[in-house]
């Protein structure tokens, strides 16, 4: 697999969309994006805090480190060359090497638009090709997440259990549902 290579690109609505894997220079694009998730205390595990330059390269260069080991899938969404979305797939270890963990995320601007779907399915595609011994992909969703869930369950997840009041979104507790895709 290759740093930043295209996966895929396409006209949605008048919108240059463009998939394709993270480079080592998608930091800082990067840190402007899940800033702005966390300013607004969407479905991720930053509810307001800002990452840093430093905090944002030193994640980058791990995720370099797993892409170059093929332990890891992430892919980025562009709309009209600004990130829109990103996902990936990272490999469990030991007793759970053949099992990925998913997390997804896409910028309020483009929801709503068919892009979500897009991203998961083209980074299901990517995992099932580059990780070695993938069989299944499980993740966790807040439970008041409805279009999530909705898109996840489209997608073939099926959901497995829940964690009673785990998360601490916006004030309440909110129970997670933990899901799997079967590969």
């Amino acid at each position: 697999m290759k740093l930043g290579q295209i996966v895929l690109e396409k006209l949605v609505e008048s919108h240059k969309v463009a998939v394709r894997y993270m480079d080592k220079d998608d930091a800082e694009p990067m840190r402007e994006y899940i800033n702005k998730l966390s300013k607004e205390r969407t479905f991720i595990t930053y509810q307001g805090e800002q990452i840093t330059s430093e905090e944002e390269q030193e994640y980058v260069v791990g995720v370099v480190k797993k892409l170059q080991d093929g332990t890891m899938v992430k892919i980025l969404l562009f709309v009209d060359g600004k990130i829109a979305g990103t996902a990936d797939v990272s490999l469990g270890i030991r007793t759970q090497s053949h099992v990925g963990g998913l997390g997804l995320s896409l910028d309020s601007d483009v929801r709503g638009k068919g892009l979500g779907r897009l991203l998961l399915e083209t980074t299901i595609q990517e995992a099932t090709k580059e990780l070695k011994g993938l069989r299944m992909i499980e993740l966790s969703v807040f439970a008041n997440n409805e279009i999530a869930i909705k898109l996840y369950e489209s997608c073939g997840f099926k959901e497995v259990g829940r964690i009673p009041e785990k998360i601490s979104h916006k004030g309440r507790y909110v129970d997670e549902i933990v899901m799997y895709l079967q590969i």
